[in-house]
């Protein structure tokens, strides 16, 4: 996206400063991550498994904010590409969600390549200005839940 200024009043609004910040941002995670045949999504839903093994596919869908027919996809390639396997969940309904050796080694690369990334891409920013920034998105976040945002 352009310089806020080329949209005049509008580009004075938080939500489309944010959102240009987070594209930019977005797609130079995107390319950190393509050389690990993962997408940011993908990494997060790696990270959350490996973090909560034995989930199920719900309860993972649930975490990362997507529909039912998406974290089936999610977890079909993440399988195919070795990093997850289903075992057997609480019921005959559900599998439970578990990394594989390959699967670990990709969080600990997803893990140190997210880490160069935010550096890179927050360093602007002092480190209290970071904390600052990560608490008041974290404030609006809380402040947003249940308001359609």
């Amino acid at each position: 996206m352009e310089e806020a200024a080329a949209f005049g009043a509008l580009g004075q609004r938080l939500g489309l400063q944010l959102h240009s910040t987070d594209v930019r941002i977005m797609a130079g995670l995107t390319a950190r991550l393509t050389p690990l045949n993962v997408t940011p999504a993908r990494a997060t839903a790696i990270v959350y498994i490996a973090l909560n093994a034995g989930c199920d596919q719900v309860t993972l869908g649930r975490a990362l904010g997507i529909n039912r027919a998406s974290t089936m996809k999610a977890v079909d390639e993440l399988e195919a590409l070795g990093a997850i396997e289903r075992r057997p969940g609480r019921d005959r309904r559900t599998n439970a969600l578990h990394l594989t050796p390959a699967g670990e080694t990709l969080r600990v690369q997803i893990e140190e390549a997210t880490l160069a990334h935010d550096q890179e891409a927050f360093a602007a920013l002092t480190p209290a200005e970071r904390a600052e920034f990560s608490r008041l998105l974290a404030k609006l976040r809380h402040e947003g839940k249940g308001e359609g945002l």
